[in-house]
């Protein structure tokens, strides 16, 4: 299948199966910037075995960590609904990256305090680049599937099935590699 969407800011990248890739494999991505000097944008759904809960203090419950991609592995970013949030940057409709981690905790802290209706936040180690060209060329390939905005997706609920699912949705070929192990010739 040819892909006819281009990236840009706010699209998802759907890995294509088998694309021999440890970290990209069965991966969604969300790009958080596009332009003629690279792209960066965060795994979606690489849950890790860390919590939020482990770095921020006085939150409830288990919200996971999730490995963004495999560039500054040991730097922490997130993506979020807090419109109000000093520094952050609108990437598409309510979903912000980054801004004042203080007050990014804070909010947080007191979404969940109040019961607040609010969509949780994701926390990311590490992100995903590409140089310039380099994301055009991987999509030419056949790598991604470039999914542009208005998303049916939502980025901040994306989970660790949600690639699985959306290959099942595509139906046809996509359907059979979903079913499959990540690595065919081990079954």
């Amino acid at each position: 299948m040819k892909q006819k969407n281009a990236p840009s800011k706010g699209s998802l990248l759907i890995s294509k199966p088998l694309i021999g890739d440890g970290f990209f494999e069965q991966s969604i991505v969300y790009l958080t910037e596009h332009n003629h000097e690279g792209s960066m944008g965060f795994a979606l759904n690489k849950e890790s075995l860390l919590l939020a809960q482990d770095f921020i203090n006085d939150l409830e419950g288990k919200d996971p960590i999730v490995f963004g991609g495999p560039v500054e592995q040991d730097a922490l970013f997130f993506l979020h609904s807090f419109d109000n949030l000093p520094g952050a940057t609108l990437i598409t409709n309510d979903i912000y990256f980054g801004g004042d981690f203080d007050v990014f905790q804070e909010a947080f802290r007191t979404t969940q305090k109040h019961s607040i209706e609010v969509r949780s936040p994701k926390l990311f180690l590490g992100y995903s680049g590409w140089s310039e060209g380099q994301l055009e060329r991987e999509i030419a390939d056949g790598t991604w599937i470039v999914v542009n905005p208005p998303l049916e997706l939502d980025p901040l609920s994306v989970r660790k099935e949600t690639w699985r699912k959306y290959m099942l949705d595509l139906g046809g070929n996509y359907a059979l590699w979903a079913n499959s192990p990540k690595d065919p010739l081990l079954n």
